[in-house]
């Protein structure tokens, strides 16, 4: 009788629905998740154009000093060139519309806290950034002597002279090592540095 007469638990409320703010909020967080997406990968197939295009130019050299103009590699690099110049183009276009778009999304949330940890360094990123400007700094130095190799041509007294054929060998040794140290140097650890940067703002979307 004692257990006829208990009370029947209650049963539990339903769940409240979620309001229009949290609704809102995850919409937010889903338009910048996909607009850091976009970034991120119109970010890295600029890189790789740039990249195709400054190792194109680089292998067009090698071909040329190897079998001459009419080479076919030369021929392949040139193509490559143009392939990526074209794509360059295309690529700033999709990048204004991104950017663009990526405003819009962040003028949506303007109450929207700042990123955690995206203006800290972590020790990786530390070293990758040195790396790039370190490649940076040897950029501007070829791109100078390069300089200094274009004026001795201009101001050499005669074609075939010593002045002349010295600013065309500090010419070649200028721009072969700018193509390497983009190929090899300054592109890859620019993109490994927008790696982690772009890892640190997806943890916090």
């Amino acid at each position: 009788m004692a257990d006829a007469n208990a009370a029947v638990p209650a049963m539990p409320p339903p769940p409240p629905r979620p309001g229009w703010r949290s609704i809102a909020a995850a919409v937010v967080r889903s338009r910048r998740a996909v607009a850091a997406t976009a970034g991120v990968a119109v970010v890295y197939l600029v890189l790789g154009m740039v990249w195709c295009l400054f190792a194109s130019l680089g292998l067009r050299r090698i071909a040329c000093a190897a079998c001459g103009e009419g080479c076919a590699l030369v021929a392949g690099a040139d193509e490559v060139s143009r392939f990526a110049t074209g794509s360059l183009v295309v690529l700033a276009i999709v990048t204004l519309v991104v950017a663009v778009a990526s405003i819009c999304v962040v003028a949506c949330d303007p109450e929207a806290e700042k990123v955690p940890g995206l203006d800290v360094l972590a020790p990786a990123d530390r070293k990758v950034l040195g790396v790039f400007l370190l490649g940076m700094f040897g950029f501007l130095a070829s791109f100078f002597l390069a300089l200094v190799g274009f004026l001795l041509k201009a101001y050499s007294p005669a074609k075939g002279s010593r002045l002349e054929r010295s600013g065309s060998v500090i010419i070649d040794v200028a721009v072969s090592s700018l193509l390497a140290l983009n190929c090899f140097v300054v592109l890859p650890s620019l993109a490994l540095f927008v790696w982690g940067r772009m890892l640190v703002l997806w943890q916090h979307i």
